[in-house]
Order: C-alpha cells, then structure tokens, then sequence
C-alpha cells in the first residue's frame, strides 16, 4: 500500500484565526517498503511537523560532512554526467560543461560531491536546475517567465507570444492571458509559473517538446526543456525529482488523494505543502 504525504502549512490567515488551539496530529500511515534511497526520506509521516523553509534547487546546500577524497570527487562527477544522459536530459559531449558548471558552484565540485553522497536527489535536481534549466520566483513576471520560455525554444526555431494579460482575481493571484505559436493560440489562465507553462507545453507538444518542472524544495519554481522524455526513467530515477504526472509514483496526497512523487514538496493536484522528505 502506497503511503500518504502529509502535512499541509497554513496560510498566515489561518493560523491566526486558530489562535492558542492545540493542533491535532493525525497518526503516521506510512507502510510503503523503503526507498532504494538509504540517507533521505521519500516524505513525512502525518504526525510529522511541517518543515522549515528549504533551499531551492539552484541554491547551493551546507555540505552535509567532511569533504570526500579527489578520487570519490571524479567519481561522483562521472557518475552524475552519465546518469543525465541516460535520463536523456543531456548529451555525452557535455562533460567538460558540466564539470565547469559544477566547479563554479557554491563549495565546487566537493561540496557537490559531499551533497551527492547524503542526497543524490537534491545533487543532482540542483546542478540540472542551475545548469540547463531556470527559475520562476513565486512572484513571477510573466514577461520575464517567456523570455526564459523562448530563450530554449529558440534552439528549435521555436518561438511564443503574448498578448490580453489580464487580472481575473488579485486576492487568488488569477490571471489570464492569450499565448500564440504560429497559427495556434491559446487562452491560458493561470496562479502561478507552473499553469503558466502548462499553457505553453500544450502549444508545443506537436514537436514533441516539453518543458519539465524540476523540484526546488520552495516556493519558486524550475524548469528544463526536453525532446520526448523518456517518462519511465525519470519516474524511476533517484538523481534527479522531476514533478509530473507521469513521475507520481511515490504515494498519495494526504489531503486530496492524488498520486504524489516520493520527494515532491508540494502535490500538483490540490497544492498543499507536504513535511520534511
């Protein structure tokens, strides 16, 4: 039996209204067998508090303990390289790029490498968000989120536009706006960066495109451009936390019930926050 992913963080609002009212636990449900993931958890149990404000995935993490040897350095730096390529998120020639990219991290590569050894999938969520990838605030600008959109479509002679942006709700932070690729447009409503890009991945699914949200432990949000992911492999992966339907395999939503993926922060059905991973 899959287990559930508990627990939801309340708004400021909510947690006034409730005043000195002792918060009720419901008891922990998790029966699933353990990760293949030996040193991070796939989700809280109910009983668990919610977590503290994480790191995004662009942000470089503490390293988790000593600094590993130059020989587990290399390593883990092949390692990583070659598990993205056959997740199908780079290409082999890439190396040399991304040994730079991850020496130019906060802490360099041995801090990645120490985070790699604690948590694989934060290593390497956070080097492909910083790397390939890029981030939308929670507060995101529209404008700036399709410049980010079409600075990668450009590689596929591949462009978005934009017009009507229009507030439908301020309080619910609801917008909508008129997208158009080509002779294809498109009405899209939208909350926040991640309905936003749902709008644009139903203009460019016929060329077999899509634009996977990377997980960021936060309230922002990361992106990364794919040709036909190969969805079996990323729902399996323990490298890096892809959030999509097609990667739910981790549980259930303790609040909704929807399918959930075992180190997301969030559910994509209903919202809610869930405790620590």
């Amino acid at each position: 039996m899959p287990f559930k992913f508990w627990k939801r963080e309340k708004p400021e609002k909510e947690k006034g209204e409730a005043g000195d009212e002792k918060k009720k636990e419901s008891p922990a449900r998790a029966t699933a067998a353990p990760e293949a993931e030996p040193k991070s958890k796939a989700a809280a149990p109910a009983s668990t508090v919610a977590a503290a404000p994480k790191a995004a995935a662009g942000k470089a993490e503490p390293v988790p303990g000593p600094a590993p040897p130059a020989a587990e350095v290399e390593a883990t730096l092949a390692e990583v390289h070659a598990g993205l390529v056959d997740l199908g998120l780079t290409i082999p020639g890439t190396k040399a790029v991304f040994r730079k990219r991850v020496a130019a991290m906060p802490g360099g590569a041995a801090q990645f490498a120490a985070l790699y050894r604690e948590r694989p999938h934060r290593a390497g969520t956070q080097v492909l968000a910083t790397w390939l990838g890029f981030t939308a605030p929670a507060d995101f600008d529209p404008v700036q989120l399709l410049a980010d959109v079409n600075l990668r479509l450009s590689s596929f002679k591949l462009s978005i536009q934009m017009s009507d942006v229009t507030w439908l709700d301020q309080e619910l932070s609801l917008r909508k706006a008129r997208l158009r690729s080509g002779d294809v447009e498109k009405v899209v409503r939208f909350k926040d960066a991640r309905d936003f890009v749902k709008g644009v991945n139903e203009l460019i699914a016929p060329r077999k495109l899509v634009f996977l949200e990377l997980e960021t432990w936060a309230a922002d949000h990361a992106f990364l451009l794919v040709r036909e992911p190969r969805w079996e492999k990323l729902a399996a992966t323990q490298l890096v936390v892809v959030k999509a339907p097609q990667t739910a395999v981790g549980g259930e939503c303790g609040e909704c019930g929807a399918a959930v993926g075992a180190n997301w922060h969030d559910c994509l059905s209903c919202g809610v926050v869930f405790g620590p991973e």
